[in-house]
């Protein structure tokens, strides 16, 4: 069964949320946002030991509390409520169908869901904080059932596994592992068999320990605490250099890798990133052999999957996105790396974001965006600038020369392009003059601002940008033109008109003042292009032009720019 979407109320720093989720949902977003809740929420719904019999699941730490003085015995009651369904008609194999007929519910196209809600509440009658698990109707109207057998289904039928982002492989890799713990029960050898080895193993074991005198001298000494505390009679100390029992050994089964140079060492012993890969390959291992048997043969394993980047290597990040796609079940994802989202799916990526307090996603959804338009997407920002997609807000602009200026232009006032969390893209080659981007931050909850030239070019942007807004805004909320035609001429009449001229030789300028013949703005525009060409292209003019403006001070700053800034540090901490 495929988990369709999950609705959370109350419950820890989400209010209210609804959430589609498709095969693979890789959440990102800032900080705080809810990605891990998410996580927990469906872990805590989806818990094996969860039940309408127990109670207490849900603490005083998992109620949302509204502002400073709400307290959790007065708090909103939590509800999860976690949706399956099919996809298709007679999707689910028949053993779901009548196993979990009870709670199944049939809509109008002859396709079978099932609504598990989750509630959480304070007694005060009996001073504690009480959990009820339930199916409800289309309507979220409990039903009645007539045991609790469907209550302990559907785990089989949609086993959830959880990797923190604290990988821990000694315990993934141990005993009692979530997923290690099948191969080693499965391990059974005929009795004839085993006694043999067992036989053997003891041979072993003597011939190790007898081949030093003074481990003799140890037993007989450690024998005579039979005299103080009660041992057995014969034979009270066995030292054992390796195990004797099968399934002693069984449990002692270490998984040793290879490094580079042929040394074989513990998985322990390897880094942390290699560990991390070896966990997620043990579960893909898990549910090829031993799914069906510790659940049920038509089981859809559930992976929540925090940070899977953790500890690795950029083009081991980028090789994982790929892995991603080809693992067995649902995927849930939360991330925090531009590398590993640039190489998922576009559409399986769920951004998260805070909005008036309020937790909301943006996604894309089918036929929102053309084939074009997800190709201009994905050279421009998906492949080769992932990270952009975690900025709060965007700020579009025409050219070359601003894409290099306005975040040193930022510094100079004062502000770290990190901690306003905002990108520069560069639109003038971009399809549609860079309208994908627009709609691609408006779905996904990122903030947008466009700056234009102010030529005839720099209106047509902007006549674009009109078409995004949203009722109420203003176009001067999401776009602006330059005073002047580019943001070199809007420095060269603000006062920086020697400090550029002086940048050009004095051979060159004579050349120029030949070329204007008299055109003041032809000469404007040719020591311009000069000053850029003596400087080294324009990445090394904005540079120096960041230099001089950080002598003058950020109020040399053109005041249309300056009023840019501020605008969309507001945009971005909004």
């Amino acid at each position: 069964m495929w988990l369709k979407d999950v609705k959370i109320e109350n419950f820890r720093g989400i209010r209210s949320l609804h959430l589609p989720l498709d095969r693979l949902t890789v959440l990102i977003g800032e900080n705080n946002t809810g990605k891990s809740t998410v996580l927990e929420a469906i872990r805590l719904a989806l818990l094996r030991s969860f039940s309408a019999r127990r109670s207490g699941q849900f603490t005083e730490y998992d109620f949302h509390l509204k502002d400073a003085d709400a307290t959790p015995s007065l708090a909103e009651p939590i509800q999860i409520t976690l949706h399956f369904s099919e996809n298709q008609e007679n999707e689910w194999p028949d053993a779901i169908v009548q196993q979990m007929n009870e709670v199944i519910q049939l809509d109008q196209n002859g396709l079978n869901h099932i609504w598990l809600q989750i509630k959480g509440s304070f007694d005060s009658a009996l001073a504690s904080y009480e959990t009820k698990s339930v199916f409800i109707n289309s309507d979220s109207e409990e039903l009645v059932l007539r045991n609790s057998t469907p209550l302990n289904l559907i785990t089989r039928f949609a086993p959830l596994f959880f990797l923190s982002a604290l990988r821990d492989v000694s315990r993934e890799f141990g005993q009692r592992g979530q997923f290690w713990s099948g191969f080693l029960k499965s391990i059974q050898l005929p009795d004839e068999e085993r006694e043999r080895i067992e036989k053997m193993l003891q041979e072993i074991n003597t011939s190790v320990i007898d081949a030093n005198d003074g481990l003799a001298e140890v037993i007989k000494k450690i024998g005579g605490a039979g005299r103080l505390v009660p041992l057995g009679s014969d034979d009270p100390v066995i030292l054992e250099a390796i195990p004797t029992r099968v399934f002693d050994m069984v449990g002692k089964i270490q998984v040793n890798l290879k490094s580079v140079y042929g040394a074989k060492l513990p998985l322990d012993r390897h880094g942390e990133g290699t560990q991390s890969l070896a966990v997620l390959m043990l579960f893909q291992a898990f549910t090829a052999t031993n799914l069906a048997e510790a659940y049920a043969p038509e089981s859809i394993p559930i992976l929540a999957l925090e940070e899977p980047e953790a500890h690795l290597h950029p083009s081991a990040i980028r090789s994982l996105g790929k892995f991603l796609e080809s693992m067995t079940g649902q995927l849930l994802v939360t991330s925090h790396s531009g590398d590993l989202v640039s190489r998922v799916p576009i559409k399986s990526l769920c951004r998260l974001y805070k909005h008036n307090g309020e937790t909301k996603f943006g996604r894309i959804e089918n036929g929102l965006f053309n084939d074009r338009e997800i190709q201009a997407i994905d050279y421009s920002i998906r492949l080769t600038k992932g990270h952009y997609l975690f900025s709060r807000c965007w700020l579009l602009v025409e050219g070359e020369s601003e894409f290099h200026l306005m975040p040193l232009l930022f510094e100079a006032m004062g502000y770290s392009q990190d901690e306003i969390s905002f990108s520069v893209l560069e639109i003038s080659q971009a399809l549609g003059k860079g309208e994908p981007f627009i709609k691609l931050a408006k779905t996904l909850g990122i903030e947008w601002f466009m700056m234009a030239d102010g030529d005839q070019s720099g209106a047509d942007y902007i006549n674009r940008a009109n078409n995004y807004l949203e009722n109420g805004e203003n176009l001067a909320d999401r776009a602006r033109k330059l005073t002047h035609a580019d943001i070199e001429h809007e420095f060269w009449h603000n006062g920086y008109d020697d400090f550029i001229a002086n940048m050009v030789t004095a051979t060159r300028k004579s050349h120029i003042q030949t070329q204007a013949a008299g055109d003041d703005a032809k000469k404007t525009k040719l020591l311009i292009k000069a000053a850029i060409d003596q400087a080294g292209g324009k990445p090394a003019f904005a540079h120096a032009l960041a230099m001089e403006i950080r002598q003058r001070g950020a109020d040399s700053i053109p005041k249309t720019i300056q009023d840019i800034i501020a605008h969309i540090v507001k945009l971005a901490g909004d």
